[in-house]
């Protein structure tokens, strides 16, 4: 009976904390790039990857009021492929090459020092257009629509040239 209420429990807190993210505007956290890098570039996009600080005022800014929405507007084929990753956390995942690695070790392999940054890479990890970094201002919800266009052109046009 005791393992019965424990398995209670613990169903609990975890949905719990699943609907917290979901509330939060949190996006999903990878455990294996190689998994939604190869998944991205099936579907002709590209991987978007947020770094973030905890409790940076701005990574919540984009979060909540540019990428949380793509993640929820339109057809499911049709959102794109974001994750998200903390510039400073040692939690590990499986990386662009099948080996194990950690969120900071990403984040200093893309020579990420600021936070919000967006990196769009391909399905090999690889950056298609330069990081956005920041998170603010009037004019960044066109910076990340062109960051995205030019993304996924780059993706295309490369995917072009390798089938030639």
């Amino acid at each position: 009976m005791a393992v019965k209420k424990f398995n209670l429990v613990l169903l609990l807190m975890l949905t719990s904390a699943w609907a917290f993210a979901q509330h939060a505007g949190m996006l999903p956290v990878p455990e294996n790039l190689q998994k939604d890098a190869a998944r991205a570039s099936a579907e002709n996009k590209p991987l978007v990857i947020m770094f973030a600080l905890p409790d940076c005022p701005f990574c919540k800014v984009v979060r909540r009021n540019y990428l949380a929405p793509l993640l929820k507007e339109g057809p499911e084929n049709e959102r794109p492929v974001i994750r998200e990753l903390q510039i400073t956390s040692h939690e590990s995942l499986t990386g662009f090459d099948g080996m194990s690695t950690t969120q900071s070790a990403l984040a200093k392999q893309y020579g990420v020092r600021m936070a919000p940054t967006l990196v769009f890479v391909d399905g090999h990890g690889e950056l298609l257009v330069p990081p956005l970094v920041g998170g603010e201002g009037a004019f960044y919800l066109n910076y990340l629509d062109r960051a995205f266009a030019d993304a996924t052109k780059n993706l295309i046009a490369a995917k072009a040239g390798k089938n030639k």
